[in-house]
């Protein structure tokens, strides 16, 4: 087996392992966005990119295997994907690096769906809490009153800041 094609399958393997620990804190910060904990969400935020500065250098370290694996087989065209690669190798090897491929795909996919969900759950918590505020702003009225030196005083009345109940 080339080195180009043994270094490309094992950084396939790394990258599908960082992509699943980038969707399991993807599907932690689903849990984060709906309990309202912002912190949570800022930290697991931080932790993803540091996964994706590692994937970004990965995909760069692939590519460059690529690069090597098409001059030693004297490819030239541009835009050679695993399916390129695979056609250019041993039956066992090709299907190792489909399969590679398909799982890296699927996972991917999985964890692009995942974060437009999450994307839909912070927009509708943005919208909320909007329509909480012009509440908020709305509902305040003022109350004029003479105070007993016979100028005029305004106190905010009906407030839901301020919890009535307690």
């Amino acid at each position: 087996m080339d080195r180009q094609i043994s270094d490309i399958k094992g950084i396939l393997r790394e990258e599908a392992g960082l992509l699943d620990k980038l969707y399991a804190l993807e599907r932690d910060k689903t849990s984060a966005i709906i309990d309202h904990n912002g912190s949570l969400l800022e930290q697991l935020s931080r932790e993803q990119e540091e996964l994706v500065s590692t994937v970004m250098s990965l995909e760069a370290a692939r590519m460059k295997r690529v690069d090597e694996f098409k001059r030693a087989r004297h490819i030239w065209h541009q835009g050679v994907s695993l399916k390129d690669i695979a056609a250019r190798m041993d039956e066992p090897e090709a299907d190792q690096v489909r399969s590679l491929g398909r799982q890296l795909k699927d996972v991917m996919g999985r964890l692009r769906r995942l974060q437009e969900a999450n994307q839909t759950l912070i927009k509708d918590n943005m919208e909320y809490y909007t329509i909480m505020m012009t509440g908020l702003r709305r509902n305040g009225q003022l109350d004029s009153a003479y105070r007993h030196d016979g100028k005029e005083e305004e106190n905010l009345k009906n407030s839901i800041l301020f919890n009535q109940t307690a």
